[in-house]
């Protein structure tokens, strides 16, 4: 549930129209808004088909070449559309380095950190911490006038030092693993309660959206029972939630930026109206202890509800969809689960190693740094490709297999450091409770067809749909 924001330059100050995005982010590079074509790859972990866009295997000679394509790859990944199989171009990057510069005219160079050590390097140094206003000013000059963006902005999320410690420690208590651990009852009751409509839908024979009918009513449901809001109002936050995610986005057209300002205007919306309500009749709940915590502060009360129901809906959302499609196409793993709940936290773990939702992580130079070997100047953004990093090979053997039997390992998927996710807990208990629920419930569940991934999604991964047969028909 680490959220990040990067927001897109306008490198002419004009915005594009029709299908371009209005610019490249933290580059000032124009890029249309073509779907990028995959690279190839052998049998991925998510079992999505190579396409015909070959990147090459042979490494490049001569840093020339190496940042010509280094820059090619990042105009692919700053497309608002969602790249199915994204990660033979990550690992196309890791054999390139750990840290590659991307240079374009008139603007300070951008680097992607590519493996895992480097990236747990980058989000541990002290020297680099979160995008600053000026990188917000620089890319995205109306970022305070879109209420979500402005909140998240405000909150914990970006900010460093005493001010990030007093901020997280305001938090800590609700998300301790003993804590978190007490919710299981809970989402064993909302899991019980989804499957159950799922159950009556299933016997229509008609294909089922996972996505509308149980990741995101789960999700929010979960966050919204943790917070004290009302379940009705949980469901339609979530929604709004998901319609705003291209707030949080690498590369967003001038339609999905706009989408985003208006839902996330309504989310913030709906929690001062919360705020205010809990200051007026205080409850036994957790947006209750924050008003009481914030005093007067209503800015800080505000920024902090947005932190925690995006950041605690949006991924956990994502995984729900993004696992399922990983059993569903490793018929094996699904059955080991099914027979073995035991294995639910290896599953899980898995899971968020082969798709993390969150996939690309940005910060910025405090000050001059070196990074595996590679001097970064300050103020310059880094973007730690967390998806590639968590499928290196020097941390696990065979890094594109799925197997739910692997020995956990210490993944980035929640993120690393001082801003390491406090709802991680939350997270990984919410995916253990559900999948071998669902997957008992319907043993015989397959897709109904290919699903459709968020976009732009580059930043922040998942399906919009996902279409199943719950109970298919004999043959």
């Amino acid at each position: 549930m680490n959220h990040t924001v990067v927001i897109e330059p306008t490198a002419s100050g004009t915005p594009a129209t029709g299908t371009r995005a209005s610019g490249c982010p933290v580059s000032g590079a124009q890029a249309t808004g073509t779907p990028a074509s995959a690279p190839p790859t052998s049998t991925p972990a998510s079992g999505t088909p190579a396409s015909s866009t070959r990147v090459s295997a042979t490494p490049a000679t001569g840093s020339r070449v190496s940042n010509t394509e280094a820059r090619r790859m990042f105009l692919r990944m700053a497309r608002p559309h969602a790249d199915p199989d994204p990660y033979p171009l990550y690992a196309r990057l890791r054999e390139i380095g750990a840290v590659v510069p991307v240079v374009f005219p008139g603007v300070a160079p951008r680097f992607l950190v590519t493996t895992f050590a480097a990236c747990t390097a980058m989000l541990r140094d002290e020297s680099i911490g979160p995008l600053t206003e000026d990188h917000f000013h620089e890319t995205n000059p109306t970022w305070k006038e879109q209420g979500l963006a402005s909140s998240l902005f405000g909150s914990m999320a970006f900010h460093s030092g005493a001010e990030h410690r007093l901020d997280r420690a305001m938090f800590a208590k609700h998300f301790s693993p003993r804590r978190t651990g007490q919710r299981r009852g809970d989402m064993v009751e909302v899991a019980t309660g989804l499957l159950d409509q799922l159950d009556l839908l299933s016997t229509a024979g008609e294909p089922v959206d996972i996505e509308r009918e149980l990741a995101v009513p789960y999700s929010a449901l979960i966050i919204g029972r943790l917070m004290g809001i009302p379940d009705d109002q949980a469901l339609r936050l979530g929604w709004l939630t998901r319609q705003a995610g291209p707030t949080l986005e690498l590369a967003p057209s001038p339609a999905q930026r706009q989408q985003a300002a208006e839902a996330g205007g309504q989310v913030v919306k709906e929690l001062i109206e919360l705020a205010a309500d809990r200051r007026r009749q205080p409850r036994e709940d957790l947006i209750t202890d924050l008003a009481t915590q914030c005093g007067d502060d209503e800015e800080r009360l505000v920024n902090s509800l947005a932190l925690l129901f995006s950041a605690g809906f949006d991924s956990p959302t994502s995984v729900v969809g993004m696992g399922l499609r990983l059993l569903l196409d490793n018929p094996e793993q699904a059955r080991l689960l099914r027979e073995d709940p035991t294995l639910a936290d290896t599953a899980t773990e898995e899971i968020l190693r082969c798709e993390p939702a969150v996939q690309v992580m940005f910060r910025a130079a405090l000050r001059d740094v070196t990074l595996a070997g590679v001097t970064i100047p300050e103020g310059s953004i880094l973007l730690g490709l967390i998806a590639g990093a968590c499928r290196d090979p020097a941390l696990v053997d065979d890094p594109d297999r799925f197997d739910i039997r692997r020995p956990p390992s210490t993944g980035l998927s929640f993120g690393g450091g001082a801003h390491y996710c406090l709802g991680a807990h939350l997270a990984r208990l919410s995916g253990t409770v559900l999948f071998p629920m669902l997957l008992r419930r319907f043993p015989l569940m397959q897709l109904a067809e290919e699903p459709t991934y968020r976009s732009p999604g580059v930043a922040l991964r998942g399906f919009e749909r996902m279409p199943v047969i719950l109970s298919p028909s004999p043959s």
